[in-house]
């Protein structure tokens, strides 16, 4: 395929909405009515072109951002088609990140779907160009009107009709564009054209016609003191208005179709090269890409690559110019789904991609030495965490081989080996994004894993004050073993760590017999006294102690001050300490006070709320063992519009009542290993 296309000739469009309103069908339909495959796949039947990895097959649904090209009236239309599920909004993210425009698939229904305004929520954020496509308008019960009412309700920029159906239901067999008043019927062969608008719709014709312009004259003021003088517009001011109302979020124009019938998808693919921006790319400068998403086919792990600038060859080196390192593209190709389509360049403003990249990953840029970086992808933060272990004995090196792998290729997992509670921790977006992580490192790197609720990072420390004489003495011929030493234990303020303190005036222990002291003080803390947790905030001081001319040694007054800390730490009221995040919640208005009361039974204190675009932000600290399964819990009361995120704030007391729980189940677990 030749690489002849200018910025001005592409489409970059990433394609969003609610699981299941047909994405991939209508990027599969863009690719078979152009020509671009033989026969368009279906999900439901595991034969999509977009679909292909085993995981997507045994679910139904996309898991990964598929890319592929349809060649459409002399432009070129790169298809990012994005994952619905909200577990995997970091595909998302990414197709929204490479692509100029956004096309909001939603279903034939009178029913908002949560996913349709997310994907609202995401273009709004990031101010991304959109149109609308009502699809699946042949099966029962479509009701095109009726989904158009429930996004006008709801939705800002609100939605208007630019295409109306021809039919509906089985009957369902065309589209009327309002912009240039023409109609297009297809033909159940696949085969149709042109044909007169039908009687019965010219007074909703008219209706919509009036509407639509209108849009077109508020998005200018030339535009719009010329409507209110003659009260109406001709086709290319029309068009011109509705492309500046596209290009500024204003309007958003809403299409129809039935991907799987091949109903208006020529029509649609006309609108996007007529309504949505172009590529953004300079020709002339050094060449330079964003590596936008990273996956895996039965070639290895692919790159796919936006090129922000200049032209990038087969066999070429770029510099990666986020952290170093060269990088040799040995075969470059433009990806349609599955298939690999060689090329010798790619150029600014297209998409493509290669294979067996060393260095580079996802949100990494590639470029010319003297560059620098474009701005990275805004992917959403890690929000539900399991603990792993092989169930094999021995493959820990291969699960953590694997999940790095894997991590390489999502941005969105995080891996963790967490030292203080010895387990390996995989966190990311939801408890399905985790399971299709499994699944895939059982299929690629043969490791199963089982999983467990990660333990808490809990600490102890010491409520009140003490003096504990840590005493080890064995005298029995020979040489023996001999140290006493007195301290006293008392606790510091928060986050102030260890404190020690050195009182012993004179030679009651001598200077290098006090280090031997707190050495075996500091490495007792580390195990703690009653839940096996680190103690923290403890201030000890050496006041007094007794030494052997002969039989003291180091080993034994490392054991005298384990004793002693031991001792003072049980007689000081010793609590446990527990971790409180900081949490910040974007829930909808109508949920605020279901979200505040949730926090409330999980101990947290809300520490403020704000308005944000018809959302509520909700600022509260929480402790962290009661955010475990936090982010399925805020998706059920969301039902799914909620999102949040969270960082370590500090240590707190634990409440006593839930403290001895911990305790008791620490004390029996060393009771049945001992």
């Amino acid at each position: 395929m030749a690489a002849d296309y200018t910025p001005d000739k592409i489409r970059n469009v990433v394609l969003l909405g609610h699981s299941h309103d047909g994405k991939t069908s209508i990027a599969e339909a863009m690719m078979f009515a152009s020509g671009g495959i033989a026969r368009m796949g279906s999900t439901d039947q595991n034969t999509a072109t977009m679909d292909f990895e085993p995981e997507e097959h045994k679910r139904k649904i996309s898991i990964n951002l598929g890319v592929g090209f349809a060649e459409h009236n002399g432009f070129k239309i790169n298809i990012l088609d994005a994952p619905g599920f909200l577990d995997f909004a970091g595909q998302a993210a990414s197709g929204l990140r490479a692509a100029e425009g956004a096309i909001v698939v939603v279903g034939p229904s009178d029913h908002l779907a949560v996913g349709t305004e997310v994907a609202w929520e995401q273009c709004n954020r990031r101010s991304k160009p959109r149109m609308v496509v009502v699809n699946k308008l042949d099966k029962e019960n479509a009701d095109f009107y009726g989904a158009v009412s429930a996004m006008r309700e709801v939705l800002t920029p609100r939605p208007f009709p630019l295409h109306l159906p021809i039919g509906s239901e089985q009957d369902f067999r065309g589209v009327v564009d309002l912009l240039h008043l023409k109609a297009f019927v297809t033909s159940p062969d696949g085969k149709g054209g042109e044909v007169p608008i039908p009687d019965d719709m010219k007074s909703r014709v008219d209706e919509y016609r009036g509407q639509l312009i209108e849009a077109a004259a508020e998005s200018d003021d030339s535009l719009l003191e010329k409507y209110l003088d003659a009260g109406t517009l001709e086709e290319g001011e029309i068009q011109r208005g509705l492309r500046e109302g596209i290009l500024a979020g204003k309007v958003a124009p809403v299409l129809c179709c039935s991907a799987t019938k091949l109903l208006g998808v020529r029509t649609l693919m006309s609108t996007m090269c007529e309504l949505l921006p172009p590529a953004e790319g300079d020709p002339d400068q050094p060449a330079k890409a964003l590596v936008f998403s990273t996956g895996g086919d039965q070639f290895g792990r692919v790159s796919y690559f936006k090129m922000i600038a200049g032209t990038i060859k087969a066999d070429q080196h770029l510099t990666n110019l986020s952290r170093g390192g060269d990088e040799r593209l040995a075969q470059i190709f433009f990806p349609r789904g599955k298939e690999h389509v060689a090329t010798t360049e790619v150029r600014a403003g297209d998409i493509g991609a290669v294979t067996k990249l060393t260095h580079t990953l996802t949100g990494e840029t590639l470029g010319s030495k003297d560059g620098g970086p474009v701005e990275a992808i805004g992917l959403p933060g890690q929000a539900y965490s399991v603990a792993i272990t092989p169930k094999a004995r021995g493959d820990e090196e291969k699960i953590s081989t694997g999940l790095a792998r894997l991590g390489e290729e999502d941005p969105t997992l995080h891996v963790e080996r967490v030292e203080e509670t010895h387990q390996l921790i995989i966190a990311g977006l939801g408890d399905v994004h985790l399971e299709v992580t499994l699944e895939k490192l059982k299929r690629k790197y043969g490791v199963e894993a089982t999983t467990a609720t990660p333990r808490v990072a809990y600490r102890e420390t010491v409520s009140g004050h003490s003096r504990a004489e840590g005493r080890h003495v064995k005298q029995s011929g020979g040489h023996g073993q001999y140290g006493i030493c007195v301290i006293e234990v008392s606790p510091t303020k928060r986050g102030e760590g260890f404190v020690w303190e050195d009182k012993i005036f004179g030679g009651a222990i001598p200077q290098n017999f006090r280090a031997s002291v707190q050495k075996g003080i500091v490495d007792n803390m580390a195990k703690g006294v009653v839940a096996g947790y680190p103690m923290v905030d403890v201030k000890v001081t050496l006041v007094d102690g007794k030494y052997h001319q002969v039989d003291s040694n180091d080993m034994a007054f490392q054991i005298a001050g384990s004793v002693a800390i031991r001792k003072g730490a049980l007689d000081a009221g010793p609590v446990l300490l527990e971790p409180i995040v900081e949490a910040e919640i974007r829930v909808p208005e109508k949920n605020l006070g279901d979200i505040m009361s949730d926090l409330n039974g999980r101990r947290g204190k809300i520490m403020g709320t704000e308005p944000d675009d018809g959302y509520q932000k909700v600022r509260a600290t929480v402790p962290e063992s009661e955010m475990l399964r936090f982010a399925l819990d805020l998706r059920s009361i969301t039902q799914g519009r909620g999102s949040f995120s969270k960082k370590f704030s500090h240590y707190d007391e634990m409440p006593a009542h839930l403290a001895k729980t911990i305790i008791e189940d620490f004390q029996k677990q060393h009771e049945a290993a001992s």
